[in-house]
């Protein structure tokens, strides 16, 4: 229910971002950018919970079809978290790809605010455990985040980017990243 509501959102501020006027320089085409940061990995099986905090990492390519929208494919890592699981001490990487769109509001030359809705495909890897059928194939989640470009000098500017991926079966992650974008 919540991701509805988030999603319906997300469109409101596109629609938003699209009916303004351009403040900031034509800003079109392909872009890369990288981050790290802090991450958190939960997971809830029956009674047991998981709530490990670890070191994660994102890379993507996008594609910016106007200054306000943009479209990408990327990879992330939630890290390698540690916790009791089942009165187990218990590490879970978690690791996969995301689809994505950004709605992106230039505020000035050198600021732009945006937020982010996408699809991913993740994969665990469970120690101590085994590896079933279902985590080599990967699981779904919806990505939902937000972030702001600033000091954009030319074509580089420097990022913080908050993301959350809810991967259902309670399970969920975090990432809270600071990184660069590079728009060609």
């Amino acid at each position: 229910m919540v991701a509805k509501h988030f999603a319906l959102l997300v469109i409101a501020v596109l629609v938003i971002c699209t009916a303004f006027p351009v403040q900031a320089q034509d800003r079109t085409g392909w872009a890369v950018s990288a981050g790290i940061g802090a991450s958190r990995i939960k997971d809830q099986d029956g009674a047991d919970r998981f709530s490990g905090a670890a070191f994660g990492t994102a890379a993507e390519a996008e594609y910016r079809f106007s200054p306000n929208v943009s479209l990408g494919l990327g990879g992330f890592s939630l890290g390698r978290a540690e916790d009791s699981l089942g009165g187990v001490d218990t590490e879970i990487q978690v690791r996969g790809f995301t689809l994505f769109g950004r709605a992106i509001l230039p505020v000035s030359d050198t600021v732009e605010l945006y937020g982010r809705f996408g699809a991913a495909t993740y994969f665990v890897d469970i120690d101590p455990g085994s590896v079933s059928f279902v985590d080599i194939f990967g699981e779904d989640a919806v990505e939902l985040g937000f972030g702001i470009d600033f000091g954009r000098k030319e074509k580089m500017a420097f990022r913080i980017e908050g993301r959350y991926l809810n991967g259902g079966k309670d399970e969920t992650g975090a990432l809270m990243l600071a990184g660069f974008n590079y728009l060609f």
